[in-house]
């Protein structure tokens, strides 16, 4: 039963058309009156202030991860593979100090230098796949380009063979549905066919990482399966393993690949900040870094574990707390000229896009390398490649986490030609 919680915007609705279209400015158009809101759909408060949203994501103790994995329910046909304890040990959704084991594990196979080194092996994977659809003149970017690219990437990093991709990618949408549900509940059918499908998957990567455990490689799997604590032990168990991979299968591929196309949505409307970053390679960096700002591809929520004050709202302990972090990111308290898109801003860096405190992204050093590099090599290649007039609002219908399908864009493919000539 939804709480009555007082104040309640009744403009602001994260499954309308205006919020998949620019969810900052649907913050904003609230966000003044009522920096903290109670929003029914989601049973949840909504904070829109970047001071609000930095405290509660630096104060776990006040503010709980752990309740998200335990508020994501399995249905009971399925706990025999998934048991309830186990999903509960997600990354997003547990606390210390088993978050801190976990993040210490995964985090070895994450760290700046082993993703700066990907980069060459990235930008050649890009060329390829813009290989195969330059000469068309217009694509869906998102299939063809965004999610291809970090799929791939993904896979590699992970050490998956090409038959497992089909798997995988839906493995990425059904992550992302199991995640939301801890305050989306799903219905059925869908509900019983995403988690079939889920535990499927987790059967399948156990297997793999079994094997990683005999035969280890340069992985990311292997990377986990070969941390041993001082009697030998392996630190996390394979089912473990498994679900931080599955975990991985979204974080580490979509939300890239979201910010790539909003990237291209963003440089569209300001052929001044391309012409920048074709004129200077330097700068894309930049352009990848305010687009995420801008337009963060994910979320954050919390619970509340003591009654608590924010933007003038009464918060209840276990009350839900929704952080806007497109909201926080263009807070013209922190930020000059808020919803510009300006990568030469000087404070390009400064957003919670990546969250904050410790559950900082583990994957951002990757996020950042790959979505700067392929946003290089596609304007390289296809430098007259711009989003059409008429972007439809194709997102996967869900409020914590709005995932853009389609992104159809156009080019001249005589100026295709003729850039790949000169590569």
């Amino acid at each position: 039963m939804t709480a009555a919680r007082c104040p309640v915007s009744h403009t602001f609705d994260a499954m309308g058309d205006d919020y998949f279209r620019d969810p900052a400015l649907a913050f904003a158009n609230v966000r003044d009156e009522m920096p903290t809101f109670f929003y029914p759909y989601l049973n949840a408060w909504v904070v829109t202030a970047k001071a609000d949203c930095e405290y509660v994501l630096s104060d776990w103790k006040k503010f709980s991860s752990g309740d998200k994995g335990a508020s994501i329910e399995v249905p009971e046909q399925f706990q025999h593979i998934v048991p309830q304890e186990l999903i509960a040990k997600i990354l997003v959704g547990s606390d210390p100090t088993g978050h801190t084991l976990s993040r210490s594990v995964a985090g070895r196979a994450f760290v700046k230098p082993r993703m700066d080194a990907l980069q060459p092996v990235i930008e050649e994977r890009a060329h390829r796949i813009v290989d195969s659809f330059a000469a068309e003149g217009s694509t869906n970017l998102m299939e063809a380009y965004c999610l291809e690219l970090t799929t791939q990437t993904f896979m590699a990093l992970a050490g998956l063979d090409h038959e497992a991709e089909p798997m995988m990618r839906q493995l990425r949408d059904d992550q992302f549905a199991i995640l939301a549900s801890a305050l989306e509940p799903m219905e059925e059918p869908r509900r019983s066919e995403v988690w079939g499908r889920y535990a499927e998957a987790q059967t399948y990567l156990r297997g793999i990482v079994h094997e990683r455990i005999e035969n280890p490689g340069d992985d990311l799997i292997s990377e986990m399966a070969g941390v041993r604590d001082r009697e030998g032990a392996m630190v996390l168990s394979p089912e473990q393993i498994a679900v931080h991979v599955g975990e991985f299968s979204g974080a580490a591929t979509d939300t890239t690949a979201q910010a790539m196309a909003n990237a291209v949505l963003f440089l569209t409307a300001n052929p001044e900040a391309l012409e920048a970053a074709m004129a200077d390679p330097q700068l894309w960096p930049r352009v990848f870094d305010e687009t995420v700002r801008r337009r963060p591809s994910g979320t954050a929520t919390r619970w509340a574990k003591e009654d608590v004050i924010l933007g003038g709202a009464e918060i209840k302990k276990g009350d839900v707390v929704w952080l806007g972090l497109a909201s926080a990111n263009t807070d013209a308290s922190y930020y000059d000229r808020p919803f510009d898109f300006d990568i030469h801003r000087a404070d390009v860096g400064d957003h919670l896009a990546f969250s904050k405190g410790r559950h900082t992204c583990l994957g951002q050093p990757l996020a950042r390398v790959q979505g700067a590099t392929g946003l290089k090599v596609l304007f390289e290649r296809l430098p007259s490649l711009r989003a059409d007039a008429d972007t439809p609002l194709d997102f996967v219908q869900m409020a914590l986490l709005p995932i853009r399908r389609t992104l159809p864009v156009h080019w001249d493919v005589t100026d295709a030609a003729r850039a790949r000539e000169l590569i």
